[in-house]
This record gives C-alpha cells, structure tokens and sequence, in this order.
C-alpha cells in the first residue's frame, strides 16, 4: 500500500424535485416590477422547485436513499451521519429546531450505529461535514460516515418577490436559488493514489454580515447579501487560497481535469477564472475545464458542488481517474479547497442498478460501534467562561456570546488569534437566524483570524453543531478527534440560548436559561488526563417526546413547544445504560467517579438520576438551582462552578452526562 490512505467517496446520491421554474417566471411574480437582466447575469434560466409536497427533510431523505441504492453498504454500516443543510423548514411555514434532522434520519432509515448530529455552515456545510467524517476516519474512530443536505431554499424567493424594491435591493440573490438534496457516504480507500488528497477550510470572520438569512419583518424568512462586496473578497481570497493548496500538495497549477466552484452566478465564475489566470500568469481555467452547472439548477447552496459533479458524471465529461479541485466560498466567510483523484466512482455510479452485493445487511450492537478509544494525549478543559452574575442588559444571544468568550479568554494562557477551531453549539438565536454560522460571527466580533491572509498564518476554522443540548458534548467529542488528528491545537465551544418567545409569548417559553458560555481545549500535558471515552446513545422511540418548530404566517410568528409530561422520566431512563455502558468500557467502577457534571436541568431532576445511578448526590454538581434549565451550557457552567467551589482536584475523576432531544444521551469520562 502506498502511504497512508485517502478518504475516498464510496458513493454519491442526489435529488431534484420535479417542479421547475425558469427566471423569467420568478421576476414576473415580482409585486415590483424589476429591469434587470437577471438570466443573463447569472446564467440560471430554471431551477428546481420544491415546497408543494416536498420540504427540506424529504430532500434529504430521497438523498439519503439515491445514496444507499448505488453503495454497497447498509444504513447499519453506517458509524457517523451528518445533516448539514442551512434551511430546516420541513412542511409549509414551519420551521423546525428540535429534534435535529438527522436524529430524524437515523429513525427513519434505520442508522442504528451512528452517531448524529446536524451542522450549519451556509453554503460550505457538506464540505464541512466533510472534513469533520474525514477526521474520525483518520484517528481511526469511525469506518465510514454519510454527509447529506437536504436544501429547501426556495421559499426565500417568494418573500424576496413580496419585498424587493429595485435591482440594488440586497434580496435580489434570493431569486437566484434552487432546492436539491446529494449525500455522500466516505470511507478510507485502499491507498493514497485515489481520494481527497487535501482538504483545507477556514473562516474570516470579518465578512460575516455580508451574507445574512434570518427571519423578515413581514414574519417569513429572507436572505440579505452584500453581493458585490462578498463576491469581491470570495473570488480573491478563494482564488488564492485554492492555489495554495495545490501548491501546498505538490500539484502543478494546471495539474487537475476540473474545477468546481459553488455555483452562485455565471459572472461570479468567470470572474474567479479571471482571478486565478492572473495569479499564475497563465489560462489554466477555462470554460473547458470550469463547470458552470447554473442552467437548470441555480444556486442550490450547501448541495452545489455535488450536484454538478453528479450532472457531469452522468454526462460522461467527468471520468474515473481525473482530478478536480473543488473550490469552496460560503457566507461567514468560509472558503477552503479540496483535492480529489476519483476511482471507479464515476464509473460504477453510472451503472444501472445497485451495486450493493448480497449478504451486506450486518447488525451491530449501537453502543458497541458508537464507542471511541481511548485518545492520547488526553483533551483538557483549559479555561471556562460564562455570564457574570447579575447580567440584566437586553438579551441578545450575539452579544452574550461575546461577553462569555472575552471571560474565557481573559482566563485563558492563549490569545484570541490562537484559537483554530471555533464551534458554537447553541439552537435558539435573535431572529431566527439561520445563515450563516453563528460561530463565523463571533469570529468577526472577536476578531478571530478574521481577515485574509495566507495558507501557512494563523487560521480559525468556525461552524456550527446543530444538536439541541447534546450539541455542546458532539462538540467537545469532534473537538477531541481533530486534536488527535492534528487538525488543530486550540478550540473554543460556545452556546448561547435566548426565549424567542419572551416578547410577544411570555407564557409559550422554551424555559431556557437566557444565557451563554464558552470554554476552551486544548491537548492536555499529561497522558491520560482530560476527556478520555466519550459514547453517545439514542432512544428512537421517544423521537416525538420533545420537538420545537416555528410557524409563521403573514402577521405572526410563534416557537411552538411539545414536550410529554414524563419527559424527565425518559431522559434518565436513556441515560442510564449508556453510563453504564461507558464505565464498563472505561474499565472503572461507580465507586471511583469523584464527581459527576449532569444535566443542569432542575436541581430536582438531578436528584432523581443521583438515586437512579445509586451515587450520593453529594457527588452530582448542581449549579441550576431552581432553574430555568443551563441547556446547552450545562457543561460550562457545571464546570465553572465546581472550579469556584474547590468541589474537584487533581487526580479525580469525573462523569460528564448530557441529554437532548431525539433522544440522545451521552457521557463522557475527564480525568482532571
């Protein structure tokens, strides 16, 4: 075998939903009449339409099955799902939160041995997810991951047609979309001939606000774009950034077959075609060798790239054997470049048929696969921030965040611009937010490596973990494996929850603490301290027992909650075997967990699991009190408070427990 091996995508499924729309149509449904060659300019004359019948999660789920009819593997092959689409809207006007779509996913498809958890990262969110699978692949943790999006965006035009007011209005890039789901399932190649040959991302905070989707002043949602400013800093940096990496991978400028660009508008590619042949000082993209898949298909966000990879594979312009550089520019602004060498891909996917081989059905046991190995060095909680008491100014979840991660690192031996990974794991924002990464923003207001600059400088890569209040623990464990991996050295995990409600609904709260928190990791000095074992498990059949979505309608918009009346009964009922479970793989007893970090629900709900876990509630840390819930930043402020109260000490050990929609537990041993 010939290095170690690559990543490598085993198989490839996309959806288009049937409807479809041409851009003359789309501007005459303007309520303000528009004089301004759009088709021209973008090079879009139809786009796929979904919202009749089909929403964001069934884009996902007719993915997701394309996806497995061309693989040979089953959804219990499966160790990690990723969901990673910008937009949640699954029905008409609705909204959904919790639980996450692929909790939902691994429910419906039977993904009975992976882990799961959504990610939001604008338009760069597969690639993200991406580079998270090819992680866990590299240290070994996982055999293979699906990454899939399921992107209904087209709901944005229809407000945007309501709303416009001229060419310059900062809406018009919303009559550009397009909805299509793709999933990929990735696995490790036999060698490092074929496959992702590098895969580099990272964030400039600094441009987040020139790209903005969030919820419209007439109640539904729209997307804001600064598109002359942002097309400017993506095609330059972008253009830059991808020639880096060629060069940093050792492949000639022109050494690639194809080059696919997310696919915003006509001009925007032949402007970074401009931009890279003037770097090089040579036309070494060209129409040729440039995939412009706008025609049929507009900008289908997050699912850009491999739908034009699919069209061409069927087309036959894309053969097993050729190299592409895939070149990402997302709002945030996120940018990154991968490598890619294909196989037989583009052949066997081009078959009629599945390629899936009789006798392939194994059954595994879940908490068996979904656990990790033990990872040296080990991952330590290096400095805790949190919201100083008696904080009473307007709650506004961006500007919580950034106090909670100014404490952190006034706390912390590292500055700001040392910090590679930057992961926010909060649901419920200001304005319904939904593009781009929250954690992308905080990058800009904290100044993080927010400004361009070259591949070798300080970088931060930002994105969001989308998971209800189990998403701080999916962080810390993805945070673990990329400082195994060497991906980084230094991460911040964030949460902010705020009462989207609490205006106009007070009595229809979500009944979350209004708050935010912030810690920092890094690799822990000493072996064998920090988080260690880490094993998340799900309890599918209470799916429905806690959901949060928002309805909309022409006047009003409302967060709806529906939560079962012994939902505390179920949680702890999940969590008991799966702290079990870790503690027999960990090889310790009950006895000799020093001190427990529960879910900082209700100090009543942590006495029950104290009784049902048969440990002295002495041992539980409770910085809840009477409530309401720490939610999503249990952990931070469970941690904070035993620091202060000299309630754990070097040498101890402690459990770490979270819980959340779905339902999904896990836990999680640190060795302090």
């Amino acid at each position: 075998m010939a290095g170690n091996p690559n990543t490598i995508i085993e198989s490839l499924g996309i959806y288009l939903p049937p409807t479809s729309c041409s851009t003359t149509e789309i501007l005459q449904g303007c309520k303000n009449q528009l004089r301004f060659p759009l088709e021209k300019i973008t090079g879009i004359k139809t786009r796929h339409l979904a919202g009749q019948e089909e929403f964001a999660i069934d884009l996902a789920k007719k993915a997701v099955a394309d996806c497995l009819e061309k693989s040979k593997y089953n959804p219990a092959d499966i160790d990690l799902l990723i969901c990673c689409n910008i937009s949640r809207v699954d029905g008409l006007d609705i909204l959904s939160y919790e639980p996450c779509t692929s909790v939902k996913l691994k429910k419906h498809f039977g993904f009975d041995n992976a882990i799961v958890f959504d990610i939001t990262n604008a338009c760069a969110g597969m690639f993200t997810g991406i580079y998270i699978v090819d992680t866990l692949l590299k240290t070994g943790t996982i055999q293979r991951g699906m990454v899939v999006s399921g992107e209904y965006i087209t709901h944005l035009i229809q407000t945007a047609q309501r709303e416009i007011e001229s060419y310059m209005d900062t809406r018009l890039a919303c009559l550009t979309l397009g909805d299509a789901g793709a999933a990929v399932i990735l696995e490790n190649g036999p060698d490092n001939r074929t496959g992702f040959q590098k895969i580099e991302i990272q964030t400039y905070g600094r441009y987040s606000p020139y790209c903005i989707g969030k919820a419209s002043e007439t109640s539904r949602w729209i997307m804001y774009t600064d598109s002359v400013n942002l097309t400017d800093v993506g095609i330059k940096t972008g253009a830059k950034y991808a020639l880096e990496v060629l060069e940093q991978a050792g492949w000639q400028a022109d050494a690639f077959e194809h080059l696919i660009m997310h696919q915003t508008s006509r001009m925007s590619l032949n402007s970074a075609m401009q931009e890279i042949n003037n770097l090089v000082k040579s036309k070494i993209v060209h129409e040729g060798n440039t995939i412009n898949n706008l025609e049929e298909r507009g900008n289908t966000a997050s699912t850009s790239h491999f739908i034009a990879l699919a069209d061409q594979i069927r087309n036959h312009k894309i053969q097993s054997g050729d190299r592409v550089v895939f070149s990402v520019s997302a709002s945030g602004l996120t940018v990154g470049a991968a490598l890619y060498v294909f196989d037989d891909l583009p052949d066997r996917l081009r078959q009629t048929g599945s390629s899936k081989p009789e006798g392939t059905d194994d059954s595994y046991g879940e908490i068996k696969r979904s656990g990790t190995p033990v990872i040296t060095p080990g991952i330590r909680i290096e400095s805790v921030g949190t919201i100083p008491d008696g904080y009473i100014e307007k709650k506004d979840s961006l500007e919580l965040l950034q106090l909670a991660a100014t404490n952190c690192l006034q706390k912390s031996s590292y500055p700001c611009n040392d910090i590679e990974l930057l992961v926010y794991s909060g649901v419920y924002r200001n304005e319904y937010l939904m593009e781009p990464a929250y954690a992308a923003l905080l990058a800009g207001k904290l100044d993080m490596n927010a400004t361009t600059s070259g591949l070798e400088d300080k970088k931060t890569l930002a994105f969001d973990i989308f998971n209800g209040a189990i998403g701080f623990l999916n962080a810390c464990y993805i945070t673990q494996q990329m400082i195994a991996a060497e991906k980084c050295r230094t991460a911040m995990i964030v949460a902010s929850e705020i009462e989207n409600n609490a205006g106009l609904y007070p009595d229809k709260l979500v009944g979350v603490r209004e708050t935010a928190s912030t810690i920092i990791l890094d690799a822990h000095p000493v072996k064998g301290k920090g988080f260690t074992r880490f094993l998340f498990s799900y309890d599918l059949d209470s799916l429905d027992a806690y959901a949060t979505f928002c309805i909309t309608s022409e006047t009003e918009r409302i967060l709806h909650v529906e939560k079962d009346p012994d939902l505390d009964e179920k949680y702890i009922a999940c969590i008991l075997p799966v702290v079990r479970e870790l503690l027999r793989q960990e090889g310790i007893g009950p006895g000799q967990i020093d001190m427990v970090f529960p879910p900082q629900i209700s100090s009543g709900f942590i006495a029950r699991l104290s009784r049902q876990l048969d440990l002295p509630v002495e041992r539980f840390i409770d910085a809840v009190g009477d409530g309401p819930d720490l939610f999503s930043s249990s952990l931070p402020y469970a941690i904070e408070h035993a620091f202060k109260n000299g309630l754990v000490k070097p040498g101890d050990t402690g459990l770490v427990i979270a819980i959340g929609s779905g339902i999904q537990a896990g836990c999680a041993i640190y060795h302090f």
